[in-house]
């Protein structure tokens, strides 16, 4: 942390200490006890106790029950390999994208699920002068986008109801599926065909097509999704062709990501 950021008013010195306790549990290579904790963070040691205890509760930090030291927990290990998982998607995915947005002219983006959000974690824009205007790190709901559509359908149907149980489907256009009902039957058919849409569903004028990105051991980790206004592109045409091309990328990607279940070479 520098002193600029210390003394800017908008500054959490709390989530910095707490960062701070973080890094050096995460750099350290073994377990590390509250006062050496402490000497390393430069603070007290009732503080470093509290600070422990929030961050063990969260499950980012762990304690040895024999040595009484702490660790990085579970949450940060899990986090920090959903970090390199997506860097490695992102790398794997990206020449697939930039190939498939020039030879279409359109938005072609990455989407991962992130609870009951959908994040773009990597976007191709295209010069059209009547384009979708978005970019990386856009957070949307997944009940009306063709992304997040194409993530839930193959989901276990265990975490599909967990999922929908704690989200509700607000409306955002008329044309937005609010009933758990209606949208576990679109579910269904994304299953049956391989891809999903939404038409004017996230908003009027936007329509999006996507297919899942599947890793080695054949969840959909990903989706690929086209992204077009459809006062250009009509539902005609991106069912009949943007979904196949969604499609047939989105399955060379999930073969770089070592899905062997389909029939790419």
């Amino acid at each position: 942390m520098t002193d600029t950021m210390k003394d800017s008013r908008q500054f959490v010195e709390s989530l910095g200490r707490g960062f701070k306790l973080l890094t050096v549990a995460g750099k350290s290579g073994l377990p590390l006890s509250l006062s050496e904790l402490a000497k390393e963070c430069n603070l007290s040691i009732s503080t470093i106790q509290r600070l422990c205890y929030t961050f063990q509760q969260l499950g980012l930090l762990d304690r040895d029950q024999r040595t009484k030291k702490f660790k990085v927990g579970p949450e940060m290990i899990t986090l920090s390999f959903a970090v390199i998982d997506n860097l490695t998607l992102k790398k794997a995915a990206y020449p697939y994208l930039k190939q498939l947005s020039d030879k279409i002219d359109e938005v072609v983006a990455l989407a991962v699920l992130s609870g009951p959000q959908v994040i773009l974690i990597e976007v191709i824009k295209t010069q059209q002068v009547l384009n979708v205007n978005t970019s990386c790190g856009v957070s949307i709901s997944f009940h009306n986008t063709a992304s997040g559509k194409a993530l839930l359908a193959f989901l276990p149907e265990s975490e599909l109801d967990a999922l929908l149980k704690q989200t509700e489907l607000n409306k955002v256009t008329k044309n937005t599926i609010t009933s758990i009902k209606a949208f576990k039957a679109q579910l269904l058919k994304v299953r049956k065909h391989g891809f999903a849409t939404a038409i004017d569903e996230n908003a009027i004028g936007l329509g999006a097509v996507a297919a899942p990105i599947r890793g080695n051991d054949g969840e959909a980790i990903a989706a690929l999704t086209i992204l077009v206004p459809t006062a250009r592109v009509n539902k005609d045409k991106l069912i009949a062709e943007y979904s196949q091309k969604a499609i047939e990328t989105a399955e060379r990607i999930s073969f770089d990501m070592g899905y062997r279940n389909n029939t790419v070479e």
